[in-house]
């Protein structure tokens, strides 16, 4: 019995090993050496054949986008099903900034960086990581809003900007650039601190500013 071609498990699974091989490339050597060769290299599957699953790059990047996001959801809800409601903000910000032994983050945060770099000349993958950026920003202010009933809705808004805006600074500065990950522990209590700034001293006034806002 021969296999269909387009069967859709089959394409599934050779779609997930193209993107898992860019992921890795990403994380070991950047965009610089990202080409659908060295990807079929690294996947160990025939250019031609990566070329028939991604005929264009835009469309494995941003496959790629949604590909990490998914690990990282995996990743994220083995951990919640371990830890009580009245934890889950404090379970979040330790995976994020990568202090959650027993649910660590994978190992790919280099990989980002690269997506970054390249959704600057691409509409499509420069969309895919707003939605992915601005998914968790709301994550993290549902989680803040039940944490801190005391703090108002733009409060909250306000935090989980800057919640994500820090951590992604912070990764490229750790995995990318390679500065100590005892720097995790600093980033986190800046967190705390940052928090415990807004509930002990909340804004007057709204800013007039609105977080995760993409006008001009």
């Amino acid at each position: 019995m021969t296999t269909d071609p387009n069967d859709d498990d089959q394409i599934l699974d050779k779609k997930t090993q193209i993107l898992n091989a860019a992921t890795r490339l990403l994380t070991v050597q950047g965009l610089q050496a990202f080409s659908f060769e060295a990807i079929a290299n690294e996947a160990g599957l025939s250019r031609q054949l990566v070329r028939y699953y991604y005929p264009d790059l835009d469309e494995l990047m941003v496959d790629l986008c949604g590909h990490l996001q998914k690990v990282y959801q995996d990743a994220l809800v083995g951990g919640i099903v371990d830890v009580r409601q009245v934890e889950r903000l404090k379970f979040f910000l330790d995976f994020l900034f990568g202090l959650s032994k027993e649910h660590p983050m994978p190992d790919n945060l280099e990989a980002y960086d690269g997506l970054f770099a390249y959704a600057v000349g691409s509409a499509s993958v420069k969309e895919r990581l707003c939605v992915k950026y601005q998914t968790l920003g709301h994550v993290i202010l549902h989680e803040l809003a039940i944490t801190h009933p005391e703090l108002d809705d733009a409060a909250c808004k306000e935090l989980s900007f800057l919640v994500v805006s820090m951590m992604h600074a912070h990764w490229s500065y750790v995995a990318t650039l390679g500065f100590s990950p005892h720097h995790n522990r600093i980033a986190r209590g800046a967190i705390d601190r940052l928090i415990a700034s807004y509930v002990n001293d909340p804004p007057t006034a709204p800013s007039g500013e609105i977080p995760w806002s993409r006008d001009g």
